[in-house]
């Protein structure tokens, strides 16, 4: 089965206050706003799409009963940056605190990274460089930056 992904879908809990930190701090255009329902409760959706191609649907319900389970299983949305201190400075010239980091994680890897086809595998020769960074947005929603010397991805 071949996947790519297409979007990803998140709860908050006012979508004009994640409509414009998505646009004003991180740079996502607008595509399109929409009411629907989802079963028998209304629910507004935003779409918006980054210049480097991630697109999120935001979603808000009345009832924020799915919003807390989904705190409870996605851990976070990770963007990969070109310069971390630059994308740091930018997130707190917009009063965004991080939560952690920036730091160089420790990664212990179960095989080697020069196996053919490997993500990994660009990075053997020189190891795998990796800074890491973690804030959240204005619904509680965990962000990951990172910047590494990882290609394919």
């Amino acid at each position: 089965m071949e996947l790519s992904t297409q979007h990803s879908g998140i709860y908050c809990r006012d979508i004009e206050a994640s409509i414009a930190f998505y646009a004003d701090v991180l740079g996502f255009e607008l595509l399109f706003e929409s009411l629907a329902m989802e079963g028998d409760k209304p629910l507004k959706m935003a779409w918006m799409r980054h210049p480097g191609g991630t697109v999120v649907e935001l979603l808000e319900q009345e009832d924020k009963t799915p919003l807390e389970a989904a705190a409870v299983s996605l851990n976070h949305l990770a963007f990969r940056v070109p310069d971390m201190d630059a994308a740091v400075a930018h997130l707190l010239e917009h009063g965004v605190e991080m939560e952690a980091g920036p730091f160089d994680p420790s990664l212990d890897f179960d095989r080697p990274c020069d196996l053919e086809g490997e993500v990994f595998e660009t990075c053997s020769a020189k190891g795998l460089n990796m800074r890491i960074a973690f804030f959240r947005g204005p619904g509680s929603e965990r962000f990951e930056l990172v910047q590494d010397n990882i290609s394919g991805l």
